[in-house]
C-alpha cells in the first residue's frame, strides 16, 4: 500500500519520498537501509509513469538524452558518499531536509528566476555542471530531488510542468538505477520489501501518469508539506532520546 501511495505521488508532484522514507525508519529500519530500500520500489512507480507519458506525448528524448550523462555522473559520486555516512547522522541530515521539502513544494514551479522561451540547443558548462549537482544530490539522499529537478528544468527548458514532470522522471528512472544498484551491492537493501515497494509503485506510478494527464496536483503538495514536517519532528524526537 505505501508502494501505491508514493508511486502515485511521486509521479504527479514529486517529494514522496519524504513520506516513505521516514515512514521506514520509524517502523524500524536503520535510515541507511531504508534509503535504498525505499529507491527501488520508487524506481518501478518512475518507468510505469515515463512510458505512459511518453504514450501522451509529453517526453522531450532531444533534451532528456542532453542531460542524462551529468545526472548519471552525480548519481554515482553521490551513492558513493552515502555509503560513508553512519545510521545517526543520515537521520538527522532527512530531519532537516524534510523540512526543506516542505519549503520547496510551495515555491512554485520557477524559484530560480525566468525560463527560456525555448530549450537550448545542448547544454552548456553551467547547465552540466548544475544537473550534475542535482544527480548528485539524488545519489545521496534523493528525498526531495524531485523538486529541486524541476526547478532545474524549468529555468534550463521553459517547458511547461506536464513535459518538465517527463525529463524528470527520465532522468530519474536512471538516477535510480545507478544509486540502486550500488546500495544493493552494499547491503543497504531489504530485497522482499523492495519487491513489495516496487509492485505498489508499478500500479501507483501507471494511474498518477493518468491523474497528471487530466488535473492538477496542488492539493498532493499541500499533503506532503504538513507530512514532511510531522515526520521530521518525529525522527529528531527519537534521534534525541534514543
Amino acid at each position: 500500500m505505501l508502494g501505491l501511495v508514493v508511486g502515485f505521488i511521486n509521479n504527479i508532484a514529486g517529494g514522496a519520498s519524504a513520506l516513505s522514507l521516514p515512514v521506514m525508519i520509524l517502523l524500524g529500519l536503520p535510515p541507511t537501509v531504508a534509503n535504498g530500500t525505499n529507491r527501488l520500489g520508487i524506481l518501478i512507480g518512475v518507468f510505469s509513469s515515463v512510458f505512459n507519458l511518453r504514450r501522451y506525448g509529453y517526453l522531450r528524448m532531444d533534451i532528456a538524452k542532453m542531460l542524462l550523462l551529468p545526472t548519471l555522473m552525480g548519481a554515482l559520486l553521490g551513492t558513493a558518499l552515502v555509503l560513508k555516512v553512519d545510521d545517526a547522522s543520515f537521520q538527522g541530515l532527512l530531519a532537516v531536509v524534510m523540512v526543506a521539502v516542505a519549503v520547496m513544494s510551495s515555491l512554485g514551479t520557477d524559484p530560480l528566476g525566468k525560463p527560456p522561451e525555448t530549450p537550448p540547443a545542448k547544454p552548456g558548462i553551467k547547465a552540466f555542471l548544475g544537473f550534475m549537482a542535482v544527480g548528485l544530490y539524488g545519489g545521496f539522499l534523493q528525498v526531495g530531488v524531485g523538486f529541486v529537478q524541476i526547478f532545474a528544468l524549468r529555468k534550463y527548458t521553459g517547458l511547461d510542468l506536464k513535459q518538465v514532470n517527463a525529463i524528470k522522471n527520465f532522468l530519474t528512472i536512471w538516477l535510480l538505477l545507478s544509486s540502486s544498484l550500488g546500495l544493493f551491492l552494499a547491503g543497504k537493501v531489504v530485497l522482499n520489501l523492495a519487491i513489495c515497494m516496487a509492485f505498489g509503485g508499478l500500479v501507483g506510478g501507471y494511474f498518477g501518469s493518468r491523474f497528471q494527464h487530466k488535473h492538477n496536483q496542488i492539493w498532493i503538495k499541500r499533503i506532503i508539506q504538513a507530512a514532511s514536517i510531522g515526520l521530521s519532528v518525529k525522527l529528531i524526537y527519537d534521534l534525541i532520546c534514543s
